[in-house]
């Protein structure tokens, strides 16, 4: 018999926002099974700089109690490839994420510009992942976006990462 399993996604908005696990939580209910024992949890970071702070930290113990818990850092890659910041940034998550063996999984250029196809505003966020949402777009990815292993402009391997713990449906 297997075991129930806890899914933490860490992501970098706010729990008030909440817009980067609504694409997520999409992405599991369109291309997998539904599994009663997977428990997914977001773990809200607020800015990808507090990957690695103590309250994060404190989050991903406190959420992942007793069950086999998998932690997924969901990072957006931003300016990547102009900025050594970012760069810099992104590869020392990567590295944490390596270290800690959590799984890693990567927006390029963030998860607005892999689902909706373009970069949104701040101001915009909340409203374009209910849109997003409403109108069932995720139904019209283009999946090879979705099961990238290197960066590239509107893409992302979240369905690599997610192959490892749900079964695919047969979409």
């Amino acid at each position: 018999m297997k075991t129930n399993k806890r899914i933490l996604f860490c992501v970098e908005t706010t729990k008030q926002a909440d817009t980067d696990y609504g694409y997520i939580r999409d992405t599991i209910h369109h291309y997998y099974e539904e599994s009663s024992r997977i428990v997914t949890r977001a773990i809200y970071m607020g800015s990808k700089s507090r990957y690695k702070s103590r309250s994060v930290q404190e989050d991903i113990k406190n959420q992942g109690g007793t069950a086999d818990t998998v932690v997924i850092y969901c990072i957006d890659t931003d300016e990547y490839d102009v900025s050594d910041h970012d760069r810099g940034l992104l590869d020392q998550i990567r590295n944490y994420c390596r270290k800690k063996g959590y799984e890693f999984i990567f927006f390029c250029k963030d998860v607005e510009d892999v689902y909706c196809g373009h970069r949104i505003p701040k101001t915009q966020k909340v409203q374009a992942i209910r849109k997003f949402r409403t109108s069932k777009s995720i139904a019209k990815m283009d999946v090879d976006n979705l099961q990238r292993d290197d960066y590239q402009v509107h893409c992302s391997n979240i369905l690599n990462v997610l192959d490892r713990y749900w079964k695919r449906k047969g979409v």
